[in-house]
């Protein structure tokens, strides 16, 4: 009775093994399938987020970049030209909110100043966080430098008006903001 049962557990545990792999081999697959189209699909994205935070540019051009402490969450920078000048920067960030990362690009002009910041990807609590992408809560960095303060409301010349009940991921967005002004100044200046 006893080597029945054992049996009985090494065909089962024979079982599972070979369906799991099985299923790790469809997922591999499934994977090396997508993976192109995804990132073909992301790369699609932040062009698209460029050209909206810097509609004046012509042309974008990934530079070298090595985030500091003061733009740790900065993960690339692109120099935005127009008729081969440089006229700002298209900075990627990823700064962490509620719910993960918030994948965003800002353009900063030339004098350091907000031109625009469109929100690629977030994973913040729906009706809540997720107004980040509305335009009435990014439209409140467009002209403005680096953001002193997240405020509940009555935001004044350096500061933001949070979005009710998701302070954390207004916070989160306004340092992405002051990280790629950051990264942004230390690429004018030379640093």
């Amino acid at each position: 009775m006893q080597e029945n049962n054992g049996i009985k557990i090494l065909k089962t545990g024979g079982i599972l093994c070979a369906v799991t792999a099985v299923a790790a081999l469809l997922l591999a697959c499934v994977n090396n399938f997508t993976a192109p189209v995804i990132e073909q699909n992301m790369i699609e994205k932040t062009n698209n987020a460029m050209k909206s935070v810097m509609p004046e540019a012509d042309s974008f051009e990934e530079i070298d970049f090595e985030p500091s402490e003061e733009c740790e969450s900065v993960n690339s920078v692109y120099e935005a030209k127009k008729d081969g000048e440089t006229i700002g920067w298209c900075v990627s960030a990823g700064p962490n909110g509620y719910g993960g990362a918030i994948e965003m690009i800002v353009g900063v002009n030339g004098d350091m100043t907000v031109s625009g910041v469109d929100i690629i990807s977030q994973s913040e609590t729906a009706g809540l966080g997720a107004k980040a992408t509305e335009p009435e809560f990014r439209m409140q960095y467009k002209g403005k430098g680096k953001i002193e303060k997240v405020v509940k409301s009555g935001a004044g010349d350096n500061e933001i008006n949070a979005i009710t009940s998701a302070t954390i991921t207004s916070k989160a967005v306004t340092k992405g903001v002051n990280e790629s002004v950051n990264a942004a100044g230390s690429l004018s200046t030379g640093k």
